[in-house]
């Protein structure tokens, strides 16, 4: 009994976590040079925190800074509301942290027993007569199942399912600035069609992002005139914000747009599952794409573990489908709700005045219950 995991990212690791945790053996195919590297970093609140641990990952023991206070604010500094952090700890367990994606990959291959990781590039996949052939560029495979883990744009997927990307009309930056003091904290500014978020992440480095819309870049004849137009918005946003961007070096800004996946693919197909981008990519509006995937590693756990997989070879099928129930409502939901906040946060003109008023007011009555929806309590 083998199962084949394609992808050794986030959601990639987390399913082999789970093949460790349940017994059942594994190969590990990436298509990467060096897969446990790149990226930027991830926020891992609550649930992310829980799924690692269920998941066999030393969290207490890995050395991140929890993040110990936190807001959203406009433009001016002025706060439209404060997280209930001491509460999300006392409910939840955990305070979120922010990690270099590298840092957490590392952790969790270690915590897997450092498998090896097979380079090649899946192309395409297929099941018949109870196995799953795996076709890739150096050569063809065969497996008692088949784990899909390779992002948003992975293309074995669409041998089995079609997925549909959606574009958004902002676009984003990402980097991690060093030898800033922001203390414990994250916060996220609203401006006028643009954002600013960041996380401390001790030792002096903040992770930050920032949003800004299409129609603000305007014609922006390349990366240089678009940094300018954020740097001007930067210069009117609260002063951390320019200190941030001075503080991080160029090379390690990383300018992309923001897509998501339709939401409603399935997440089984026979002995075939997906996870994590593969499945449900969603908007990062509420920093959730990361600890989604874990919540799939933790769900598929215990779905092997429930069908006793690693004994029962012929229960894997059941298994897949089992996990993908788990799950199937969340995702959506998750991939829904952060679409709609991300078009809400980018408002611009007198709609984004209206929504920092509401938001004052309206978001500290209801929030622990939606904190607990958000955090799978």
């Amino acid at each position: 009994m083998k199962l084949g995991i394609v992808g050794a990212g986030v959601a990639g690791l987390a399913a082999a976590l789970a093949c460790t945790r349940a017994g059942v053996a594994y190969d590990l195919l990436d298509r990467a040079t060096q897969p446990l590297e790149g990226g930027v970093a991830l926020t891992l609140w609550p649930n992310a925190l829980r799924a690692l641990r269920d998941l066999g990952v030393d969290v207490r023991g890995a050395g991140w800074a929890a993040i110990e206070e936190g807001d959203i604010a406009d433009m001016r500094g002025r706060a439209l509301y404060r997280l209930p952090l001491s509460w999300m700890e006392a409910r939840f367990g955990f305070l979120p942290v922010c990690v270099r994606r590298s840092d957490l990959l590392r952790q969790m291959h270690s915590a897997a027993g450092s498998p090896r990781i097979e380079r090649c590039e899946v192309r395409r996949v297929a099941a018949a007569e109870g196995r799953v052939g795996v076709e890739t560029d150096a050569g063809i495979r065969s497996y008692d199942g088949l784990l899909l883990a390779d992002g948003i744009r992975g293309t074995a997927r669409n041998s089995i399912v079609q997925a549909r990307t959606r574009a958004t009309h902002y676009v984003a930056w990402r980097g991690i600035a060093h030898g800033v003091d922001v203390g414990r904290r994250m916060r996220e500014i609203w401006g006028r069609g643009f954002r600013f978020g960041y996380a401390a992440m001790g030792a002096g480095d903040v992770y930050w992002f920032s949003t800004v819309n299409r129609r603000q870049l305007g014609r922006a004849g390349g990366a240089p005139e678009a940094w300018r137009i954020l740097t001007a918005l930067a210069a009117q946003s609260p002063p951390e914000v320019a200190r941030l961007m001075a503080a991080t070096p160029t090379e390690g800004v990383y300018a992309h747009a923001i897509d998501d996946l339709v939401p409603g693919l399935p997440l089984a197909v026979g002995r075939i599952a997906l996870l994590g981008d593969t499945a449900h990519a969603i908007t990062p509006n509420l920093g959730f794409g990361g600890g989604l995937a874990l919540e799939d590693g933790a769900a598929l756990m215990r779905a092997l573990v429930a069908h006793r997989v690693a004994e029962e070879p012929g229960a894997l099928a059941a298994a897949f489908q089992a996990y993908a129930e788990v799950r199937r409502r969340r995702v959506a939901r998750m991939a829904q709700v952060t679409r709609w906040l991300g078009d809400v946060m980018q408002w611009e003109g007198k709609a984004a005045y209206a929504r920092d008023t509401l938001f004052r007011w309206m978001a500290p009555l209801g929030d622990r219950l939606v904190w607990t929806w958000m955090l799978g309590g």
